[in-house]
């Protein structure tokens, strides 16, 4: 009888080894995870096609966003050009250029002069100036607490960044800090997504900006801004050269003028970008760069975009700016300086957010001028003695930065 060569050969009952069964078995398990593997690049290749390709409107809403929060960054772009084609981008950054090319146009002015917030000498002046607090929360707090108000209503210090007290803003948001003596009223924001701190100063004369020691060289860190000066609160401001995320916070972009000279270099920052500053009058202004009114200036820096133009909204939406931390500022009739710094870039926390929502937070607390800083990792915020922020740079400590915002004491009466 001839032996049949198409079987692999068995045991002596006819049954397979244990070795035979093994190796069987690892076949197929190999052959089980090659197949496994081809389904999965296929319904990922599939994913990726539709995520770059499809016009479905979800999708192309979420496609622009994340082209444009990779693409307004200095050293993360590569998350954008490693996997998507350049005409798409080109498609999206498109759209962004034609925002900024409308930008040239706003021109922020301010109709009469500045409302006084007036002293504070009884509890009606108090929430009059002080219109942002929801008074039952408040009312209610200080009832309970007389010592507080012991001094004076000009003379209030309540600091509750643990939110024990559930003090509340008239938007629902926490009052983290009410310094009546120092004109400051410093809240928690929430939104879908991100965290942040705003502050509302009452009276603009607190707002300066500082350069740091070394600039040209290098920048300073927040602390020390706030530290030198003996800051009440300080927050970063224009942006610097950042060759690939390592620039030391020495070169500035723009203009930086303070007390009407200008440190900076108006052509180093890009042509759409908008002049920012106080000038004399302690109104804030976001126009078009002039260098004949210089002088007129306490300080000014430039960047964008514009977000708020005689009290109207000017960017809507991510407006080719994506997600990311932010650092915005503004003003409202009354005088009220504000300053807005939402985290990022930290999933499960705070992801940033869009120059849109900057703007519509500003606008909920009154901002009639306002606009966007320089933000990402430079976004941080000190007050008192600490950084009250969450830095989304490397160290967690902020950058190098070339100037900030300060925002002084009180003097004493």
């Amino acid at each position: 009888m001839t032996e049949n060569n198409n079987h692999a050969p068995v045991g002596e009952d006819g049954k397979k080894t244990q070795a035979q069964r093994k190796k069987e078995k690892k076949y197929k398990s190999k052959l089980k995870y090659i197949i496994g593997g081809i389904i999965a690049f296929d319904v990922l290749l599939l994913l990726y096609f539709i995520a770059i390709f499809s016009n479905i409107p979800f999708i192309v809403k979420w496609r622009t966003l994340y082209i444009e929060t990779a693409m307004s960054t200095n050293s993360h772009q590569w998350l954008a050009t490693a996997f998507i084609p350049r005409h798409i981008i080109d498609e999206v950054m498109e759209l962004r250029n034609k925002e900024l090319e409308n930008q040239a146009t706003l021109d922020g002015n301010w109709n009469g002069d500045m409302s006084s917030a007036g002293d504070i000498n009884n509890i009606e002046d108090f929430y009059r100036i002080y219109w942002e607090l929801d008074t039952e929360s408040v009312r209610s707090y200080l009832e309970d607490h007389r010592d507080v108000r012991a001094n004076g209503y000009d003379a209030i210090l309540i600091e509750d960044f643990d939110g024990e007290y559930g003090l509340k803003t008239v938007n629902g948001d926490e009052v983290l800090v009410l310094d009546t003596k120092n004109s400051l009223l410093l809240i928690a924001i929430k939104g879908e997504g991100y965290q942040g701190k705003m502050a509302i100063i009452k009276d603009p004369e607190q707002v300066v900006m500082d350069k740091s020691d070394y600039l040209g060289s290098r920048g300073e860190i927040i602390d020390k801004f706030g530290e030198k000066n003996d800051a009440l609160l300080a927050v970063n401001a224009s942006g610097f050269k950042d060759v690939d995320g390592h620039g030391s916070g020495g070169e500035i972009r723009g203009s930086l003028v303070i007390d009407g000279v200008d440190y900076g270099d108006h052509k180093s920052g890009k042509q759409q970008w908008k002049f920012i500053g106080m000038q004399n009058d302690n109104r804030l202004y976001v126009t078009s760069y002039d260098a004949n009114k210089i002088e007129d200036y306490k300080w000014a820096m430039e960047f964008s975009p514009a977000l708020i133009i005689n009290g109207e909204i000017v960017a809507v939406g991510s407006y080719g700016w994506g997600i990311q931390p932010r650092t915005a500022i503004g003003q409202a009739e009354d005088g009220s300086f504000l300053i807005l710094l939402v985290d990022g870039r930290q999933p499960g926390y705070s992801i940033g957010c869009t120059v849109g929502e900057c703007a519509e937070l500003l606008s909920g607390y009154g901002a009639y001028q306002a606009a966007n800083l320089d933000g990402g990792s430079s976004s941080i915020m000190w007050y008192g003695d600490r950084q009250i922020t969450k830095s989304s740079s490397p160290s967690g400590f902020g950058r190098y930065l070339p100037n900030a915002i300060i925002v002084k004491k009180a003097e004493n009466e």
